[in-house]
């Protein structure tokens, strides 16, 4: 089983031709000047921050709203941003435009404050015809969540596909897996992303701004993007020459101790940046002492989820050099865990599996360990008054899923071996950009090239090892028709090659016998992805986006090939070799409100899936022993509609109120029924007061009850929740602290999750937790 022998001479071909043209012309520097006030007094601005996004260059307006940059001749775009005023941005021809004068408006949004770009046409969410939102989370909510998904599940529109805690991936309007791209500074996280209780190996303490692109994003990022992308975000270079922070926390419902430390050193174009991470928890409590599974009735002891502790550790190390024609930032990165999965979880569930607790600490059997290793560099270069961006990325994901053999039937095998299914990735990205502006309309036009290794081991099956070799070569653009009326669009062409061998394994009770677990598959993909959209400035507080979208999605591993127990879900899943890719047609709108004190953004969706791909439980069980459930890998026509509401309101400068509603329903064109995990409808309303050193805030979240659910998927009942939250800070001269103390859920509600693995046994989610919090920086 080998891949194109020309695959990796593709990949260095590319990156040759391009480097070949990368030599920067010389060029004398000039100054450019700058004046920025406030549009309503026209008072002069203090402390702006502006900063050229080629390179990450940046000043600070002086007590009179002056500033200077000294900038070679080009193209560049600029950012303007200071608190309780709206961000701006400006495309700047330089030196044709050596002068300029800023007006900004104030603002008490807090999430206007910081400019949102897309990271391909320098777009701001307000130019940009597809919704984007974000997401800077402060020390006090990176403490309060185990993992990346749960954070982000604040942002609406999203939620979490969780496994307990501490394993969870993002929802995007009921997309997640292989729909979702999760852009790691560049580079897209690959780690067994297909698999429904595979979380995303990132460190939440290391995230500084994460950027949603909700809806199509294929366009961008690929065919994994069809339904939305994130964008983690590193944090800006700092401005001292030494700094650095110390964060803690912890957790009463399960003991959770978390520390992370960070240092970082600037000095002229070399930036330096380290940071360490690690987490311990114990078996998380639930508000419950019993649960029913196929009607009989199972004890949960002390209300503890037996062997649900879990431990994270991370590090990374980042280099950034940064120059007027060049800017190269490198990064090094370690994501490990290890994660109990509750013994109901795998097997049917047992009163002496899971009555009996033991120490609360203890990671065993059934469990995760993950290994994800990470190299990342972006090259940018300025060549003659444009730019072209390089990125190349590695990963290795090392996955090990453990449990004794005796639970899975193999009672022929060695009690001590006890690796379930081990999974071995390796991941080679690239990708190139090459970024021009002509008259009033910019054009980016690149590529991606991305190869894959997996090889598969253990005593258990569920996908084969397997190649894949993914590339696309794409062109977008973004102009205007008039001042009040922007459009944007473009077109990508994809291929994806997918080999995998035949594959047999001995039978559970017998393992002198073969029998076959998926087919040899060679099969190539190829098609075209194109969108078009349009902003229109109505008034200037008033604004209209529409955006559509035809997208495809190949095939992944587990759609093609699975067939086996998927370890921690609780049931055997099978594939399709003759499985086609996805075409859709995606249509989003959005209108939007804003003033000083109010933001109003309403955003529906509609999108149409000629032949969707889902997992659909049956009424069949599986011929393996205790294998639960059968599901299987199905297409059909499917539609998706939905909106999303968010308001946000600061009736006084200290009262801030926010309320997210998101809506979302499917239907099966063929059956008629809804499609199977879906997320209910839900809303989250907040209401926080803020002082200058302190805040208080409690959050309420109502979320309805499924009922519109696939055949043979279970319904979840609606649930309130509410949580507080408080944080006080403070601030002496360069150094920093911030103590912080919340309660989730309040009232020990139990209830249950509808994304949760655990919903399938009728498992309630965390209880009770008071979280404490403190951080330190200079």
């Amino acid at each position: 089983m080998e891949m194109t022998s020309s695959t990796y001479l593709r990949i260095r071909t590319w990156i040759g031709f391009f480097l070949l043209f990368s030599a920067p012309l010389v060029a004398q520097e000039e100054v450019l000047k700058g004046f920025i006030y406030e549009g309503s007094s026209a008072k002069p601005l203090e402390g702006v921050r502006v900063t050229v996004h080629e390179n990450q260059a940046y000043t600070f307006t002086d007590s009179k709203g002056f500033f200077q940059l000294s900038l070679l001749p080009g193209h560049y775009h600029l950012h303007f941003e200071k608190t309780q005023y709206l961000a701006e941005d400006l495309d700047l021809d330089f030196p044709a435009v050596s002068s300029l004068k800023i007006s900004m408006v104030p603002s008490n949004i807090e999430l206007e404050e910081i400019l949102i770009e897309d990271g391909f046409l320098n777009r701001t969410k307000r130019n940009n015809s597809q919704s984007i939102i974000s997401l800077s989370p402060d020390e006090a909510e990176k403490s309060s969540q185990l993992d990346l998904a749960s954070l982000l599940s604040q942002m609406p529109g999203v939620n979490a596909l969780n496994t307990g805690l501490g394993i969870s991936k993002p929802v995007v309007r009921g997309f997640s897996g292989n729909r979702v791209a999760v852009i790691d500074e560049g580079i897209k996280q690959e780690g067994q992303q297909w698999g429904m209780d595979h979380g995303l190996e990132v460190d939440p303490f290391s995230v500084y701004n994460v950027e949603l692109v909700k809806g199509p994003a294929a366009l961008q990022y690929g065919s994994d993007a069809i339904g939305g992308a994130l964008r983690l975000l590193p944090e800006p270079l700092s401005e001292k020459t030494w700094s650095g922070g110390l964060q803690s926390a912890w957790h009463s419902n399960n003991n959770t101790q978390a520390y992370s430390g960070y240092a970082a050193y600037s000095r002229n174009s070399l930036n330096l940046r380290l940071r360490l991470s690690h987490k311990q928890y114990h078996d998380f409590r639930v508000p419950a002492e019993e649960f029913v599974y196929n009607g009989f009735l199972l004890p949960i002891t002390d209300q503890t989820l037996k062997n649900t502790a879990g431990q994270q550790s991370s590090g990374q190390l980042e280099l950034a050099w940064n120059r007027k024609t060049y800017r190269a930032r490198y990064k090094v990165s370690l994501f490990q865990q290890k994660q109990g999965i509750y013994s109901g979880a795998t097997g049917i569930p047992r009163a002496f599996d899971v009555g009996f607790i033991g120490p609360t600490g203890d990671i065993d059997l059934p469990r995760q360990e993950i290994n994800h290793y990470k190299l990342y560099t972006l090259q940018n270069i300025k060549i003659g008054k444009h730019w072209l961006e390089l990125e190349a990325g590695y990963q290795l994901n090392d996955r090990a899923e453990k449990s004794l053999p005796h639970a899975h039937g193999f009672e022929e095998l060695d009690s001590n071996n006890t690796l379930a299914l081990g999974l071995l990735l390796h991941s080679g990205q690239a990708n190139i950009r090459y970024k021009s502006h002509w008259g009033s309309a910019d054009l980016v036009l690149g590529g991606s090239q991305q190869v894959q290794y997996n090889q598969q081991t253990g005593f258990e099956y569920l996908i084969p090892s397997y190649n894949s070799y993914q590339s696309g070569i794409f062109a977008i653009a973004k102009g205007a028709f008039s001042e009040s009326l922007k459009w944007d669009g473009g077109l990508r062409w994809e291929y994806k090659q997918h080999q995998s061998a035949l594959s047999t394994t001995p039978w559970w009770n017998n393992i002198d016998s073969l029998v076959l677990r998926s087919p040899a598959i060679n099969r190539r993909f190829s098609n075209i992805a194109a969108a078009f959209g349009v902003v229109f400035q109505i008034k200037e507080s008033w604004l209209l986006k529409g955006h559509l979208a035809r997208s495809f999605r190949a095939p992944n591993v587990a759609e093609l090939s699975s067939n086996g127990v998927h370890h921690g879900t609780f049931r055997h899943e099978v594939g399709d070799a003759t499985i086609n890719p996805e075409i859709a047609w995606q249509l989003d709108a959005g209108i939007e409100f804003q003033n000083r004190d109010l933001l109003l953004r309403l955003s529906p969706y509609f999108y149409y899936f000629e032949n969707y791909i889902f997992l659909r439980p049956t009424a069949r069980f599986s011929l393996l022993p205790e294998a639960g459930q059968l599901y299987v890998y199905q297409q059909a026509p499917i539609i998706q509609g939905g909106t999303e509401l968010y308001v946000d309101w600061h009736p006084w400068a200290k009262l801030h109120w926010s309320n997210a509603s998101e809506l979302l329903i499917n239907e099966n064109l063929e059956t008629g029924l809804p499609l199977p995990f879906s997320p209910p409808w839900s809303n989250l309303s907040s209401l926080r007061w803020e002082e200058e050193r302190w805040s208080i805030s409690i959050d309420w979240r109502y979320t309805f009850a499924q009922n519109r659910v696939d055949r043979n998927e279970n319904t979840s009942p609606q649930y309130h929740l509410f949580h507080f939250k408080s944080s006080w800070n403070w601030e002496s001269g360069r150094h920093q602290v911030q103590l912080s103390a919340s309660v989730q859920n309040i009232f020990n509600r139990a209830y249950l999750q509808h994304l949760s693995r655990y919903r399938i046994l009728n498992l309630p989610e965390q209880g009770r937790n008071l979280v404490l919090g403190l951080s330190y920086k200079f």
